[in-house]
């Protein structure tokens, strides 16, 4: 939703409830120029956190650090 900043200033409240559901751009002379967002109280990157880890996942970090992944590959095809 697009308010005129002389809208906001007289309604801030009404606006501010508004951007719990959806994004408020303001305008200045017609033109955007901020936009209020609703405040998560979690942060992003707890939001995508996967529900449950797949077993390629829990394995990560038991291969040695030195090892060839090309070569592995190479030789599994080739085998």
């Amino acid at each position: 939703m697009q308010v005129a900043l002389s809208e906001l200033k007289i309604n801030v409240g009404k606006y501010v409830d508004l951007s719990e559901t959806e994004d408020v751009i303001i305008t200045k002379y017609g033109k955007p120029t901020a936009k209020i967002v609703r405040f998560d109280k979690e942060p992003w990157y707890m939001k995508r956190m996967p529900e449950k880890i797949t077993s390629v996942e829990q394995l990560f970090g038991t291969l040695p650090d030195d090892i060839d992944l090309d070569g592995v590959k190479t030789e599994r095809l080739s085998g």
